[in-house]
Parts: structure tokens; C-alpha cells; sequence
């Protein structure tokens, strides 16, 4: 009896051209809960299945640590799908890599226009 193996697709190398820093990430997704105004934010946590408490930590800067999982899975929540990396090497804090440059370019216009109204 054989066992068939699943072909997996090979892991191509990241552009780097494509990624964006924690701090970064963090000053989009508090400027995007910022946006949700009074209310909105518990129904929200709610509807993606995300922490209430941990999200207002991170919405008022206020967590004790990085948290880039929570983030990650926040921006995704936000309609900005990204995965970590670890770049560079010797950073203990990861990046995120958005998918293309159309979502990069959008990124930084959103966040740009975000850091403006603060």
C-alpha cells in the first residue's frame, strides 16, 4: 500500500521591499481602533474572536511586552493580511511582510494618513 505525500509548494525567498516594522504595524492598528470610536471596540473583539482587555492594552500602548502574533492576527482582522519574519537576523522583534506592493503602497497611505490625524 502506498502513502501519498502532499506536494508542497517550495518556499520562495521573501522581498524584503515588502515589509514593515513592529512599530509600524502597532501605529496602524491603534490608529485603526482609534477609528472604531466609543463602543465599536468590544463588538469588534466579539465578531474576530480577539481579546478584549489585550486589544485596549494594545490600542492605548499599554502592553507590557511586543506582541507580534496578536498583532499579526489583529492587522488581519483589519483586512491586512501579513506574515512575520524575522528580519533582520539579529533583531529579537519580527517585521511584517504584506503580500505585494499594492498592499504596501496602501499600508503606507492608510498609515500616513493615520499619524497625521494624531
Amino acid at each position: 500500500m502506498e502513502v501519498e505525500c502532499p506536494v508542497v509548494a517550495p518556499l520562495p525567498f521573501p522581498d524584503l521591499q515588502l515589509t514593515v516594522t513592529y512599530a509600524e504595524a502597532l501605529c496602524y492598528a491603534q490608529g485603526r481602533l482609534k477609528m472604531l470610536g466609543n463602543g465599536g471596540l468590544k463588538p469588534f473583539c466579539a465578531a474576530h474572536q480577539l481579546t478584549y482587555p489585550n486589544i485596549i492594552n494594545l490600542k492605548n500602548g499599554k502592553l507590557k511586552r511586543q506582541e507580534p502574533r496578536l498583532l499579526q492576527r489583529l492587522l488581519g482582522c483589519l483586512a491586512v493580511p501579513t506574515e512575520l519574519l524575522h528580519y533582520p537576523l539579529a533583531s529579537k522583534t519580527p517585521c511584517f511582510l504584506l503580500p505585494d506592493a499594492e498592499a504596501l503602497a496602501t499600508f503606507r497611505d492608510q498609515l500616513q494618513f493615520l499619524t497625521a490625524q494624531q
